[in-house]
C-alpha cells in the first residue's frame, strides 16, 4: 500500500508513510499524508571537505492536489548536515515542490490553471486555502509565464477599447490574421498608447492596424509603427449607416399617433435593420408598404440609403477605383430634406476619414475588428464572473484561456520558452465538451470558425456580413466621429 502511494505522490525521494484523515477547525475533512525521506545525505561537506553531522530534521507541510476527493497536505521531514569544520548547513534539494507557496508544483500549476475560469472562492475550498493565497499563486504563475512565453508581434493589429468599472479605459490588442487575442493594455490616450507600441518587440513587422475613427490612433501608429497602414473597421462605418436610418425613423414616427407610432416601431424597426438580401417575403412587403404611403415613404428611403451604404463593401470588395465612385453616387442620392442628415453627416465622415476607410480595398487581408469586437466581449464576460479584478488578474485570465493558447501555438504565433512544451497545449485543462452560449465555461472553452462575432452573446449581427446590428456599449455617443474625434 506503501508504495503504491508513493508512486501516486511521486515525489523524487520521499515515501508515504503514515496517512491520517482528520478534520480542520472549519469542519472540513482533509487527508495528510506523512512522507519519509529517502534520498541521498552528504557525509562530506561539498565546501570544505569537511566530516557532516547530522543536525536535526526540518519539517515542512505543503498543500497538494485533492486526494480521494479531500483536501491534501504533505508532511516532510527533511534532514538536515552541518560540517564540523566550516558550519556550513546541508539539506537535500526539494524537487516538485514550490516552498514559497507552500505546495507542491502540480498544485501551484492545477490552481492557476482552475483559476483561469473558476472564482478563487471556489478554488480556495477545493484545496482549503484562503482566497488570497489563490489569487496570489495564480498572479505569481502568470508572471512566470509572461518570462517564458512571448507572443510573435501580429501583422495585422485589431485595436479596440472597453470601459471597465474600476479599472477605467482598456485597450484590446488582437492578431487579426490568426483571430487570437494579442495583448490588453490600460489606457487609451495618445501617449500611452505610443509608449505601448514603442516597445513592441519588432514594431516594424505591423504591416496593418484596424480599428474605429479614434483620431489619436493616427499619430501613434505613425510614430511607434513604421510600416503600418491605418484601415477603419468597416463594421464599426457601417453601423452608422444603421443609425441614420433610425433617426429617419423616429422622425417619421414624431408626427404620428401614440397607437401608431408603436405598430410601426414594432413593426418595422428590426426589418429596416435587416440586410435586403435577408428579408422573408412578409418583410419585403412592409418595405413596399412603405414606398407606397406618403407618410412612411422617407422609411423606404432610408432603408435603401442603408443598403446602397452597405453595397459599397460588399459589391465592390475587388476594386477600391469602384467602391469610391459608389461612395460619391451614394453621396449625391441623399436627399436634401433635414430628417436626412444623418446620412449627410455619416457622409462627412467618410471624407474625414477618406484615406483610412479606403486604405481597406489595399489591405491583402479582408480585414475587420469583428474578432476584437468577440475578445471584448470575453474581458466583460471574465469581468463580471470576478465581481471586479484587477488588471493583471483580468488580463491573465483571458490572454491565457486554453482557446486563445491552442490556437497561438496551433499557428505559431507563440514564442516558447523552455519551461512550456512545444506541443500540445500549454496549459492541462481537462478535457470539455463543446461549448454552447448557456454553459459557464463558454467564454473560456469556445473557438471560433467565424472570423466576426460567432457564438458569442450579446452582439446582434448579420452572420454573412458582420453587419452589427446594435451595440450599445461600443457606440454610447450619439455624434458621429469627427475629424477631431
Amino acid at each position: 500500500m506503501s508504495n503504491m502511494l508513493s508512486k501516486l505522490i511521486a515525489l523524487p525521494d520521499f515515501k508515504v508513510g503514515p496517512v491520517y484523515e482528520k478534520t480542520s477547525k472549519d469542519g472540513i475533512k482533509y487527508t495528510e499524508l506523512d512522507l519519509i525521506y529517502e534520498g541521498p545525505v552528504l557525509d562530506t561537506c561539498p565546501d570544505c571537505g569537511g566530516k557532516m553531522y547530522s543536525h536535526g530534521n526540518r519539517k515542512l507541510t505543503v498543500t497538494d492536489t485533492p486526494f480521494l476527493g479531500h483536501p491534501s497536505k504533505l508532511t516532510m521531514n527533511i534532514p538536515r548536515r552541518r560540517c564540523k569544520d566550516c558550519q556550513m548547513i546541508w539539506r537535500p534539494e526539494i524537487r516538485d515542490v514550490d516552498e514559497k507557496h507552500l505546495m507542491t508544483t502540480r498544485a501551484f500549476t492545477d490552481i492557476a490553471q482552475k483559476s483561469l475560469k473558476q472564482t478563487f472562492a471556489s478554488v480556495a475550498d477545493e484545496y482549503m486555502l484562503a482566497q488570497n493565497t489563490i489569487k496570489n499563486a495564480f498572479t505569481d504563475f502568470i508572471k512566470e509565464k509572461e518570462d517564458t512565453l512571448r507572443f510573435k508581434t501580429p501583422a495585422f493589429l485589431g485595436i479596440d477599447e472597453i470601459k471597465i468599472k474600476k479599472l477605467g479605459e482598456v485597450t484590446v490588442i488582437t492578431d487579426l490574421e490568426h483571430r487570437t487575442l494579442y495583448d490588453m493594455t490600460l489606457g487609451r490616450n495618445q501617449a500611452s498608447l505610443t509608449e505601448y507600441f514603442s516597445r513592441l518587440p519588432d514594431a516594424d513587422k505591423v504591416l496593418w492596424v484596424c480599428s474605429d475613427m479614434y483620431r489619436p490612433f493616427e499619430k501613434s501608429i505613425s510614430d511607434a509603427l513604421p510600416n503600418a497602414r491605418w484601415v477603419i473597421d468597416r463594421f464599426h462605418l457601417v453601423a452608422y449607416a444603421n443609425r441614420a436610418m433610425d433617426e429617419v425613423r423616429k422622425s417619421v414616427q414624431k408626427g404620428m399617433t401614440k397607437k401608431n407610432r408603436i405598430r410601426t416601431k414594432k413593426g418595422l424597426a428590426y426589418t429596416m435593420r435587416t440586410r435586403l438580401k435577408n428579408l422573408t417575403p412578409g418583410e419585403a412587403m412592409k418595405i413596399r408598404s412603405c414606398r407606397n404611403d406618403p407618410v412612411l415613404a422617407p422609411l423606404a428611403t432610408a432603408f435603401d440609403l442603408k443598403e446602397d451604404f452597405f453595397n459599397i463593401y460588399d459589391e465592390n470588395l475587388v476594386s477600391k477605383e469602384n467602391a469610391q465612385q459608389a461612395f460619391a453616387e451614394w453621396e449625391r442620392s441623399i436627399p436634401s430634406d433635414a430628417m436626412y442628415d444623418d446620412f449627410r453627416k455619416l457622409a462627412g465622415t467618410v471624407h474625414n476619414f477618406y484615406e483610412q476607410i479606403f486604405n481597406f480595398w489595399d489591405c491583402p487581408i479582408s480585414i475587420t475588428n469583428g474578432f476584437t469586437e468577440c475578445s471584448n466581449r470575453i474581458i466583460r464576460e471574465n469581468n463580471v464572473k470576478g465581481r471586479g479584478h484587477s488588471f493583471e488578474i483580468l488580463r491573465g485570465r483571458t490572454l491565457y484561456r486554453r482557446s486563445n493558447i491552442d490556437s497561438m501555438l496551433k499557428n505559431g504565433t507563440a514564442s516558447i520558452g523552455p519551461s512550456i512544451p512545444a506541443k500540445g497545449p500549454v496549459f492541462h485543462f481537462e478535457e470539455t465538451k463543446k461549448a454552447s452560449v448557456d454553459e459557464d465555461d463558454t467564454f473560456d472553452g469556445i473557438i471560433l470558425d467565424d472570423p466576426l462575432m460567432g457564438l458569442v452573446p450579446g452582439v446582434d449581427f448579420d452572420p454573412e456580413t458582420g453587419e452589427i446590428f446594435e451595440d450599445v456599449d461600443d457606440y454610447e455617443d450619439d455624434t458621429y466621429a469627427s475629424e477631431d474625434e
